[in-house]
C-alpha cells in the first residue's frame, strides 16, 4: 500500500481460524482467488479489512473496511458483507490482531473493540451489523443510516446528525456527515493521529469508474467531496470503499469524476 511493503493476515473458514503473516513485496492488490476475509497492515495503528461481493455477472468486488487501534482499543469501520465473516473479524481483532501489535500500543494480549462505525446502509458497509449487535459492540452512524437500517430491525446505538467524536484512551475519531454523494446517508471518518480519512464508497480509487449509482446524488457528489477536502486539509491517507488506498489526490480524482458538466456531456448526442 502506498508504495511500501504491507503485512497481510488472512482469515479463512476451515472449521477454525488459520492465521499467517507475510511481507508483501508488492503493494496490495486483490488476487484472482478469493479469500473470505483479509486484514492488511498499514501501520501499527491502522489496518484495512477486505472482503468480497459477488456480482450478478459472477465477478468479485473487493470491499474495504478499516480498523484503528490505539492503547488496547480498536474501532472497526464498516462491517464485512455478512454476519459470518463479521464474526470472524470480531474474533480476529479481539484475540489475534493484538499479537501483531507492539505492546506499547495494545497494552495487553487482547484488544477491546470499542465500536463499529457504519459509513452507510448498503451491504458492503452494514451487511454484517447483526454480528456486532449480538456481540454488544456499540455502533455509530448518521441518523439517516440509522433510520434506513431500522427498517431491517438493525439498531444503531449512537446515531448522530452532523458530527460525532469518539473518544479512545489515546486518540479521538471524528465522524462527519457532509452531504449526499454515493448515497444520501454516507459519512466520512477521520483519524487525526494518523492523518487518515476513511471515505467509504463516497471516495473512488485512482482509475476507478463511477460504480453503483442506484442511490447516488450525482449533482451533489463533487460538491460533497470538495467539502470533505475543506474539512480535513491535513489528510495524508485516504481509504476508499473499493480499490487501493492512496493520498489526498483520491479526493481530487473523485471530485473530477463526478463534476456536473461530465454528466451533461454524457447526455449530449
Amino acid at each position: 500500500m502506498l508504495g511500501r511493503p504491507a503485512l497481510t493476515f488472512f482469515v479463512l473458514v476451515l472449521g477454525s481460524f488459520l492465521f499467517s503473516g507475510c511481507i508483501e513485496k508488492e503493494p496490495y492488490t486483490p488476487k484472482s482467488y478469493i479469500k473470505p476475509l483479509e486484514v492488511v497492515k498499514l501501520s501499527d495503528h491502522s489496518y484495512m479489512h477486505i472482503c468480497y461481493v459477488k456480482t450478478e455477472k459472477g465477478n468479485f468486488i473487493a470491499c474495504n473496511g478499516y480498523i484503528y487501534v490505539d492503547e488496547g482499543e480498536a474501532i472497526i469501520f464498516d462491517t464485512p458483507v455478512n454476519d459470518s465473516i463479521s464474526q470472524q473479524l470480531i474474533d480476529f481483532v479481539r484475540n489475534q490482531l493484538a499479537l501483531a501489535i507492539p505492546i506499547i500500543i495494545r497494552n495487553d494480549l487482547k484488544l477491546t473493540i470499542k465500536g463499529v462505525v457504519v459509513n452507510h446502509s448498503h451491504l458492503d458497509a452494514a451487511g454484517g451489523l447483526s454480528a456486532f449487535i449480538k456481540a454488544n459492540i456499540p455502533s455509530y452512524a448518521s441518523i439517516q443510516t440509522a433510520d434506513l437500517l431500522k427498517q431491517d430491525s438493525l439498531i444503531i446505538s449512537h446515531p448522530f446528525k452532523d458530527t460525532q467524536t469518539i473518544q479512545m484512551k489515546g486518540s479521538t475519531i471524528e465522524n462527519r456527515y457532509v452531504g449526499e454523494a454515493h448515497v444520501s446517508d454516507n459519512i466520512v471518518s477521520y483519524m487525526p493521529k494518523e492523518h487518515l480519512l476513511f471515505g467509504g464508497c463516497m471516495i473512488k480509487a485512482h482509475g476507478a469508474e463511477r460504480g453503483n449509482l442506484e442511490d447516488a446524488n450525482l449533482e451533489a457528489w463533487s460538491e460533497t467531496v470538495a467539502a470533505v477536502k475543506d474539512y480535513f486539509p491535513e489528510v495524508k491517507i485516504v481509504i476508499p470503499g473499493h480499490g487501493l488506498n492512496g493520498d489526498a489526490t483520491l479526493l481530487d480524482y473523485t471530485i473530477e469524476l463526478f463534476k456536473i458538466q461530465e454528466y451533461l456531456g454524457d447526455n449530449l448526442d
